[in-house]
């Protein structure tokens, strides 16, 4: 039997709960990587990699925690959640892309080592936007009624 907690405990053995786990693992891990790098703090591609990766380490975060404690905002919103998550995945892969290419620009080892981790995220994010994007059309072809 299922217990009324209200905690999806099976949300983080699925894969978009696995998935958001590995975007916080690794955009924890690249940040780590610039922090640790030879190049001074101060360095704009470095600064703005750090703020990037840790803007969606922590919106993945909300994320997880509002699917993993059944919050449900948008539903007392009226908003589409998959639409929601399809716009904010594909925004933070297209930053993390972004960010990682301006950090690999630079020829310093630990940072091409936190390219690396924004590459990998990029692709993690990419997979929940197309995941979204798949469920949203899906939703989007059962409710059309023929006349």
């Amino acid at each position: 039997m299922y217990s009324t907690s209200g905690y999806d405990r099976l949300y983080t053995k699925s894969i978009s709960g696995v998935a958001k786990l590995l975007c916080m693992f690794f955009s924890v891990s690249g940040i780590i990587c610039i922090l640790l790098g030879a190049a001074p703090l101060t360095n704009p591609r470095g600064f703005v990699y750090i703020f990037v990766m840790l803007f969606a380490c922590l919106a993945t975060a909300l994320v997880y925690l509002e699917h993993y404690c059944e919050m449900r905002h948008c539903r007392r919103h009226h908003c589409n959640a998959t639409k929601y998550e399809l716009y904010l995945h594909a925004a933070l892969a297209t930053t993390c892309f972004l960010v990682s290419s301006a950090v690999l620009t630079l020829s310093l080892a630990t940072y091409s080592v936190a390219a690396f981790f924004g590459y990998v995220t990029f692709c993690l994010y990419a997979l929940e936007a197309w995941y979204n994007y798949r469920k949203y059309i899906q939703r989007d072809v059962s409710t059309q009624t023929i006349l």
